[in-house]
């Protein structure tokens, strides 16, 4: 019985047989299964599973199990639901898409299904320096809002994220508790600030002493660096980020669309040029 399609022949999905009259309850039974699949590599990382109708007529079970079996391996970071595309065995890195969408990284993980734990290690009003004041289009030395925090997976750290925001567009921010709050929403609900759209720069790096400590590295490992800017409609900057992710536990990913008929027309043309 197959639930994803494999290209390596070795790897076979084992057979689930399901004992009804074992005091296991069925979705346990299911969910250790699917664990096995996981843990043994027959199921890959990144590969969808069948939709939930089709997984639920296969092993002979009503999709309400089912899902109860899919959200115990969510919940343990092995299984991960992406809104319209399915169920994904989850991957060891943390996947960065290139999206359209503004979204700030703990929504990014809430939405995926992603457990994750944070740490505030900087929590303060700072003046700016020349690149921040520069950044942000205000007054050197203008006091700024400083959030230095970094996000947990698994108990691993994989992320490193400061952010800049000018403290006068947001009084008492710094008496707040960013271990449960997502800065984001703190803006938009508490502040009434309104996000609009925002422009990245990714770059990769080598991990300076402070960014290494934090996330467990070694000095000059590598990492993944984002520099953020977030902006109100009217085009004035209303966040700066400046986040570092660990080499090794972070990719990018895109999702990309073939204009088929352009592309065919184009393919066309070229074909009978190239016969004639």
């Amino acid at each position: 019985m197959g639930v994803l399609d494999y290209s390596d022949a070795k790897l076979r999905p084992m057979t689930l047989k399901i004992e009804r009259a074992n005091p296991t309850p069925i979705y346990q039974q299911i969910s250790a299964w699917m664990r096995e699949q996981i843990q043994t590599g027959i199921w890959r990382e990144n590969h969808r599973l069948k939709s939930e109708p089709e997984l639920a007529e296969e092993l002979g079970v009503n999709r309400g199990t089912l899902r109860k079996a899919i959200n115990d391996l969510i919940s343990e970071g092995l299984l991960v639901t992406i809104h319209g595309r399915g169920t994904f065995i989850a991957s060891a890195r943390l996947e960065q898409s290139l999206a359209d969408r503004l979204v700030a990284s703990s929504e990014d993980l809430v939405e995926r299904g992603i457990a994750f734990d944070t740490t505030v290690l900087e929590q303060c009003i700072a003046g700016a320096d020349q690149r921040i004041a520069s950044m942000l289009s205000i007054a050197l030395g203008e006091p700024v809002f400083v959030l230095k925090r970094v996000r947990y997976t698994n108990g691993k750290p994989f992320m490193v994220l400061t952010n800049y925001i000018p403290h006068k567009h947001v009084p008492g921010i710094e008496a707040l508790d960013f271990t449960k709050l997502g800065l984001f929403t703190t803006l938009e609900v508490k502040f009434k600030r309104e996000l609009a759209w925002g422009k990245r720069n990714f770059e990769a790096r080598a991990a300076s002493d402070d960014i290494a400590s934090a996330l467990e590295i070694a000095p000059c490992d590598a990492v993944m660096y984002l520099n953020q800017m977030v902006y109100s409609p009217d085009g004035k900057a209303e966040e700066l980020s400046d986040v570092h992710f660990r080499g090794d536990s972070f990719c990018l990913t895109a999702t990309v669309h073939r204009n088929g008929s352009r592309a065919a027309e184009v393919t066309s043309q070229e074909f009978v040029k190239n016969e004639t």
